[in-house]
């Protein structure tokens, strides 16, 4: 029995099938083998695919071999307990797989979720920093048209304020201009009461006595005489008796005696009615002082002229003045928008900041899920690597069973199968916080 079932077992061979991520392995027999052995398929209950188990019971080639009939039911019933152990590790091992994989999927799209974020906090950030800049633009254009206004404002001042000094100064004129016509127009009015007359005689009296005057003796006695006629009439006395101051028997002495006669009378004269109506009449002559009518004419032609020049430079100085309030009030509604724009910038800033924070987190966040999921991927693998080794011993067993058929081979390597089932769930233990967690984060 032995020789045969050394014979047979030399011509197998190991091969593994692929089972999803996890190499499985199964005996396979060489081609003298093929006609005996049927390969049970087995359904995993979690969508792994069908793995081919050996299946010896049924093998029409083994069992004429066996010498002993009741070693062949023992040989099936072994089988059996080991089929069944096989694919209860086989279940737990799909069952703790799919649990990898939802928790390998759920962290996936929590990954994805999480550079979805990124991104667009990185585009806002990008958008946030433009508008920035074009901010910082506007408050730097802002800052020079206030800096311009502030010239224009002290520049329209210091015009202001001399405008303001040269329109005293010409009021200041004025005044004293018409100061000065108000005296000269009272000495004109006396100068023509009490002086008009009175000179002329004087004069004529003070010139008698120098010398030439003998030549113009007569032309000067005619032209008094021509004016005594013209005086008499203005008197009372010329009134009731006119006489004749061209008649020979007066001469120049005598013409001036009565001039001034006339003269006196003219002076003393109080009221205009006791003058001589005829004569009298509320008539100027422009011509008896044309000099200073000529005087008073170019300074009342320069005082309009300077009372224009006040009207302009008032004009001027209201228009400066209007200039300087929409300054100041240009200078205001900028200064608001200037500590708007302030404000603005500020929030945008803690903005700024708090994004370029939670960017930091969610980057530290990523980085402690890719250590974790590189964690879970290496007990994946240590569970692998431990699965491929019981699978080895559980065919080295198998194959030591066939050739000693005659001792109770596998029934003592069962706890240990039992002991890896049991071992397993350990790092799902370990990692059904995280399943929690991550479906805590899908839910929110």
């Amino acid at each position: 029995m032995e020789s045969n079932g050394g014979s047979n077992t030399e011509l197998l061979d190991y091969s593994y099938l692929d089972m999803g991520d996890s190499p499985l392995p199964t005996v396979g027999a060489e081609q003298n083998l093929a006609e005996g052995p049927v390969l049970d398929r087995v359904n995993s209950s979690n969508s792994f695919s069908d793995v081919s188990l050996p299946d010896v019971v049924n093998s029409a080639a083994l069992l004429p071999r066996c010498m002993i009939p009741g070693m062949a039911a023992e040989v099936e019933r072994a089988l059996t307990t080991e089929l069944q152990t096989l694919k209860q590790d086989l279940w737990q091992k799909g069952q703790s797989r799919s649990q990898d994989e939802e928790l390998l999927s759920a962290m996936r799209e929590q990954v994805a979720r999480l550079s979805q974020k990124e991104q667009a906090l990185e585009q806002r950030l990008e958008a946030m920093c433009q508008e920035n800049a074009s901010l910082t633009e506007s408050l730097a254009s802002l800052h020079r048209q206030l800096a311009l206004q502030d010239q224009c404002v002290q520049r329209q001042g210091q015009q202001l304020v001399e405008a303001q000094r040269e329109t005293e100064m010409a009021q200041e004129r004025t005044q004293q201009l018409q100061a000065q016509v108000e005296e000269l127009q009272e000495q004109m009015s006396l100068r023509e009461l009490s002086l008009g007359e009175a000179s002329l005689l004087s004069e004529l009296e003070r010139s008698l006595g120098s010398p030439g005057w003998g030549q113009d003796k007569e032309q000067v006695t005619q032209e008094l005489q021509s004016i005594l006629k013209m005086l008499l009439p203005l008197t009372e006395n010329g009134r009731t008796q006119e006489a004749d101051p061209t008649g020979q028997g007066f001469g120049l002495q005598d013409t001036l005696l009565q001039l001034r006669s006339v003269a006196d009378e003219l002076v003393h004269c109080t009221r205009p009615q006791e003058l001589n109506p005829a004569i009298v009449a509320p008539k100027s002559d422009p011509c008896e002082n044309p000099d200073l009518v000529k005087e008073l004419q170019d300074q009342n032609a320069h005082l309009k002229e300077e009372n224009a020049q006040l009207k302009m430079q008032g004009a001027l100085a209201q228009q400066a003045i209007r200039d300087r309030d929409e300054a100041i009030t240009k200078k205001n509604a900028m200064e608001a928008e200037l500590f708007r724009s302030k404000n603005d910038l500020m929030l945008l800033n803690n903005q700024l900041l708090e994004a370029i924070q939670r960017k930091l987190e969610l980057s530290q966040e990523l980085e402690a899920w890719q250590d974790d999921i590189q964690v879970i991927l290496n007990q994946q693998l240590k569970r692998q690597q431990q699965s491929e080794q019981t699978d080895r011993k559980t065919i080295s067993n198998r194959l030591a069973f066939l050739r000693r058929p005659s001792m109770p081979a596998l029934r003592p390597r069962r706890p240990s199968s039992s002991l890896s089932c049991t071992s397993e769930p350990g790092p799902e233990r370990t990692q059904a916080p995280w399943r929690d967690w991550l479906k805590h984060g899908k839910i929110g």
